[in-house]
C-alpha cells in the first residue's frame, strides 16, 4: 500500500478534518498528515525530507505567508511538490509564488470527490517527474557550460606552456647574454602567471561540477 505524506500548513482544521474523511477511502494509498501552523520554521524541523511527499497550503493561508515558507522549504533542500488551495476555479499560481517554489493550486472542492485520492496522487507524481527533469536540464546545460569552458582553458594552458618551454630552451645556453637572460625570465614569470590563472579558472569550474553532482545525489536520495 503506497503512503503519501502530506505537510498540511493551515490555520484552521478544516482542510485536515476533509482529508481525514479520505485518508481511508481506499485500499490501494493512505495518506499521512502532518498539520502545522503558519509560523512553521523548517530549518528546525527534523527528518523534514524523510517525513514529506507534498506540501499543501489551505485556502485561508495569505500568499505572502505562503511565499515566505515555501523560500524557506526550497533553501532547507525540500525538492517535493507544493500546492496552495483555493475555491476559484482554473486559478493560476501568481509568478512571485512561482518563483518561491509554488508548484500548482488545487480546489477545495476537489478534496470532497470520489476520485481526489487518485487525482491527488497523480498531481503529485506529475509535478514530481517535471522538477526532476526540470533539474537534469538544469545540471546538463551546467555541463555543458563546464565543457565548454574546460575546452577554453586547456587552449589557453597550451600557449603559456609552450613560451615557458621555448624561454627554457634558450635559458640553457650557457653563452646566452646576461641581458636575453634575464629577458627570458621576464617571459618566464609573465607566463607562469597566465598559467596560475587558468589553474584558477579550472578550480572554479571543479567547484560548479562538485555542486551539481552533490544537488544530483541529493535528488536521488530524496526521489
Amino acid at each position: 500500500m503506497q503512503v503519501l505524506k502530506i505537510l498540511l500548513i493551515d490555520t484552521t482544521k478544516n482542510t485536515k478534518k476533509l482529508l481525514d474523511e479520505k485518508r481511508l477511502a481506499s485500499d490501494s494509498m493512505r495518506l499521512m498528515i502532518r498539520m502545522a501552523g503558519t509560523d512553521f520554521k523548517p530549518a528546525e524541523e527534523e527528518n523534514l525530507h524523510a517525513n514529506t511527499d507534498a506540501v499543501l497550503f489551505g485556502e485561508k493561508v495569505p500568499a505572502a505567508t505562503v511565499g515566505a515558507i515555501t523560500k524557506e522549504l526550497r533553501a532547507a533542500g525540500l525538492d517535493v511538490p507544493v500546492f496552495m488551495l483555493n475555491r476559484q476555479s482554473e486559478a493560476r499560481v501568481p509568478q512571485k509564488l512561482l518563483k518561491a517554489g509554488v508548484d500548482d493550486i488545487i480546489n477545495t472542492v476537489e478534496i470532497q470527490t470520489p476520485l481526489f485520492l487518485w487525482t491527488f496522487q497523480s498531481t503529485v507524481t506529475q509535478v514530481a517527474d517535471r522538477r526532476k527533469a526540470h533539474d537534469f536540464d538544469v545540471i546538463r546545460e551546467r555541463m555543458r557550460r563546464a565543457s565548454k569552458s574546460l575546452a577554453h582553458v586547456t587552449h589557453e594552458i597550451n600557449n603559456p606552456l609552450s613560451v615557458i618551454r621555448l624561454a627554457i630552451y634558450h635559458l640553457d645556453n650557457a653563452k646566452l647574454p646576461k641581458a636575453k637572460r634575464a629577458a627570458f625570465f621576464k617571459i618566464l614569470a609573465d607566463n607562469i602567471d597566465k598559467v596560475n590563472v587558468q589553474i584558477k579558472e579550472l578550480y572554479a569550474i571543479r567547484r560548479e561540477l562538485g555542486l551539481d553532482l552533490r544537488a544530483k545525489r541529493r535528488s536521488a536520495l530524496l526521489s
